[in-house]
């Protein structure tokens, strides 16, 4: 990659990391908490419903966390989630609020099953992976297992898990301008790109993966070559090709 296109990307980095991005992405959500327990929670039911338009599930990440108060933590230790249990009702597109009821139960069974009431989701996780806190995939693969059969969460590692990569990058990142910075389970130069469609896009045309589908195979070629810009922090690219598209957008509006 020649040098100006790099200098160009890392200036694109600076200009959408920073707090004006918060407000309108689903990061928004567990921007509302300080506790780690609240922002884990928090954060995984905001990647769980990242899908469509911004404003719409900004609406109902709203409307849950009017829900849980002042403290998702403590309402799913007190179980009040289960009202939901079994109902048909829509909760936002192909998510039913039995759905909600079930990731809620897997919540409950990582705080106050494994974590016996005093472990974070980091703890449980770091307590699975062991020594092993450099491997990304086994990361990815146990976070999984926490969450069996919901509805909305990857059961395996085929596709990208682009909103599962999300969250770690939310929990991990280090900088706390946007992310949080929270969790020390992985180094941020270890995690993942999170690919969707649009990044799949951006990363072809900037010559980041020669693959042709987006899996996790190629989050990971994307990654290894956003290290060439950002050796020690490759997931700043995620801010990168989202600025990218709105820039070429904005030209293509000028035309």
């Amino acid at each position: 990659m020649e040098q100006k296109t790099i200098e160009y990307l890392r200036n694109l980095a600076q200009q959408y990391n920073n707090e004006d991005f918060i407000p309108n992405d689903p990061i928004s959500f567990p921007h509302r908490y300080t506790e780690k327990k609240d922002i884990e929670i928090s954060a995984f039911i905001a990647q769980w419903l990242a899908y469509g338009r911004r404003e719409m599930f900004l609406r109902v990440l709203d409307n849950i966390g009017d829900k849980m108060g002042n403290s998702p933590y403590e309402y799913i230790l007190s179980k009040s989630f289960s009202e939901y249990k079994g109902d048909e009702t829509n909760l936002y597109r192909f998510y039913k609020k039995k759905d909600f009821y079930d990731l809620c139960s897997c919540f409950y069974d990582i705080y106050a099953v494994k974590g016996e009431n005093k472990l974070s989701m980091e703890d449980v996780l770091k307590q699975m992976v062991g020594e092993r806190t450099e491997d990304f995939k086994l990361l990815l693969q146990s976070l999984i297992s926490l969450f069996p059969n919901v509805n909305g969460v990857p059961q395996n590692t085929v596709s990208a898990c682009k909103r599962l990569c999300m969250f770690l990058r939310w929990l991990v990142r280090k900088d706390v301008i946007v992310d949080f910075g929270i969790w020390d389970i992985i180094s941020p130069q270890h995690l993942v790109i999170p690919v969707d469609t649009h990044v799949f896009k951006q990363s072809k045309h900037l010559g980041l993966t020669q693959r042709n589908d987006a899996s996790f195979k190629t989050a990971q070629e994307i990654t290894e070559n956003l290290k060439e810009i950002f050796p020690s922090d490759p997931v700043l690219g995620d801010f990168v090709l989202f600025g990218y598209g709105v820039d070429k957008q904005k030209l293509i509006d000028t035309i």
